[in-house]
């Protein structure tokens, strides 16, 4: 990822550099002041935008494509874990927090079949 990123910035450096005579004409005496002022500051700052956009890009197209290399899915918990788990749970909230209240229970039957 890293690496295709910085090639993409070494194409645009060449491109700019080499390609369009920017070092020569610098090196030459020919470069006007614009070149020097406005030119080589853009140049360098697209390159650092092409490095982003590119890795960026990448990242976010493995992201989607091969979502399990990013975050591994859990797998399922040996039942002594999860036996701890809801053990530990129970002591924290009270075994009154896995059952549902019969008030919220009947409120929730009235509600479903009032919009029936």
């Amino acid at each position: 990822m890293i690496a295709l990123s910085w090639l993409a910035v070494f194409f645009w450096l060449e491109f700019a550099f080499i390609e369009k005579a920017l070092v020569d004409k610098v090196f030459a005496g020919h470069a006007l002041i614009v070149d020097l002022v406005f030119g080589l500051p853009l140049v360098l700052a697209l390159a650092i935008v092409i490095y982003a956009m590119v890795y960026w890009s990448i990242k976010a197209v493995c992201i989607f494509l091969f979502p399990a290399l990013v975050e591994p899915v859990p797998q399922e918990l040996p039942s002594e874990v999860q036996e701890q788990l809801v053990a530990d749970a129970e002591k924290e909230f009270g075994e009154e927090y896995w059952q549902q209240p019969e008030q919220q229970s009947e409120s929730s039957k009235d509600k479903v079949s009032t919009k029936s």
